[in-house]
């Protein structure tokens, strides 16, 4: 399988979002979190590592990467937490390893505390909070 990720997207509160996927899909799930000003691409390198075992889904966070920008400039916690699960539904893979970093470390704390059913696994890298 090519180290290359395939580009999909959903929509969530009107915009429509990107993620990339790397792996074989029946393989247990594995969603990756950005940081603030960066996009699901920074995980390449991890992502390429990791697809042997997991499928390994990254998101572009709203107005990051190849995702919308939010019209009116709603980037708060709420939205970035509503955007995930709406990801977290699109998969329906439940319950998902998530592995944020930064600001993606905070949104990932803040969806398992919201959603404790939807994650099996948690890792915040210098996440926020």
């Amino acid at each position: 399988m090519s180290d290359e990720p395939r580009s999909r997207y959903y929509s969530s509160q009107r915009l429509e979002l990107h993620y990339a996927v790397w792996g074989d899909e029946s393989r247990p799930p594995l969603l990756l979190i950005h940081g603030n000003r960066d996009h699901a691409r920074t995980w390449d390198q991890v992502a390429v590592r990791l697809k042997e075992e997991y499928c390994v889904y990254a998101v572009d966070l709203r107005g990051h990467g190849d995702s919308a920008w939010a019209i009116g400039g709603q980037y708060s916690m709420p939205e970035w937490v509503l955007d995930v699960a709406r990801l977290g539904a699109e998969l329906n893979r439940s319950p998902l390893t998530v592995i944020g970093h930064s600001l993606g470390g905070a949104v990932a704390l803040n969806y398992a505390g919201i959603f404790p059913q939807h994650v099996s696994q948690l890792v915040a890298i210098e996440g926020l909070g």
